[in-house]
């Protein structure tokens, strides 16, 4: 690990240009003690140390590739998560800048009661397909079912590999999971569940404050706190993600409470929004 402490700006252009092109690299560098970070292994080291509020800062970027691409991604908050291993005490939370790919969010359940998941797909994040391909670390997704009315979604890309399987192998390894809470819709409870993943969506709270349903343990993520200064879930900038060089609607993780099969979403000007689960959205996970 390098400490760079008063260096003129070309010389820590050089040593950033050192760091070979798999390795990862802080992007924002101010006039403090910065680290240059040569490993995934060096950020879970500072991480576990509980050196990151030293060593980092919320919206620097760190660049890790996904099948092969780089992806650049967004310290969005730091030890904000609380790690599932009891004797971690520290974390660091990283999403993709922009949309990785399109996906579905869940699929078509024809055998399902309610009419609205039979043909739009179930809001219900805990049971959805997508948070399960997000944490497989398979060469062939191997979808299993949730409970008894639950399809699997076959387009891709549940038809290749999990998402875990093409993610930067080095930072894969020094990712681990945290407990989180996402709330119920009306028709299922109106309740909160509880689930430990590695991958995940954000959820509305996170991104825009406010509440919906029980949202208890929730709260918004510094990086998206730090665009309003109260809950809002209006058009912003900063919440805008690309596609291919395009605004993209992206997913969360959050059910429109008031029904059955809407997932939240956030829209091309960056204001909350909701889509069937059946319907491809970006992918911008955490």
């Amino acid at each position: 690990m390098a400490y760079i402490s008063g260096y003129t700006g070309a010389e820590i252009d050089e040593a950033i240009g050192n760091v070979a092109d798999h390795e990862i690299r802080i992007t924002t560098l101010e006039d403090k003690i910065q680290y240059v970070v040569e490993s995934w292994d060096d950020v879970q080291e500072i991480v576990r140390r509980g050196l990151a509020p030293t060593a980092f800062e919320v919206g620097d970027q760190l660049v890790a590739t996904y099948n092969g691409t780089e992806i650049v991604w967004d310290i969005i908050g730091i030890n904000h998560d609380t790690p599932t291993d009891t004797e971690k005490t520290h974390s660091l939370t990283i999403q993709a800048h922009d949309c990785i790919m399109d996906c579905e969010w869940d699929a078509e359940e024809p055998t399902n009661p309610d009419t609205s998941r039979q043909q739009y797909g179930n809001n219900r994040y805990i049971h959805s397909n997508i948070k399960q391909w997000l944490n497989s670390e398979e060469a062939s997704f191997n979808w299993v079912s949730q409970h008894a009315y639950d399809e699997p979604s076959t387009a891709s890309p549940y038809d290749g590999p999990g998402f875990l399987y093409n993610l930067d192998p080095d930072l894969k390894a020094v990712i681990g999971a945290v407990d989180k809470q996402v709330a119920q819709a009306t028709i299922d409870g109106g309740g909160q569940d509880t689930f430990s993943d590695k991958v995940f969506l954000l959820s509305r709270v996170e991104v825009y404050g406010g509440d919906e349903g029980v949202v208890t343990g929730e709260s918004p993520y510094e990086f998206y706190e730090n665009l309003a200064s109260a809950p809002e879930s209006g058009d912003l900038d900063g919440r805008i993600k690309y596609l291919s060089g395009s605004p993209r609607y992206w997913w969360l993780r959050s059910p429109n409470t008031g029904n059955s099969n809407n997932a939240r979403n956030v829209n091309t000007p960056g204001n909350i929004n909701n889509n069937n689960a059946i319907n491809d959205n970006g992918l911008a996970p955490d």
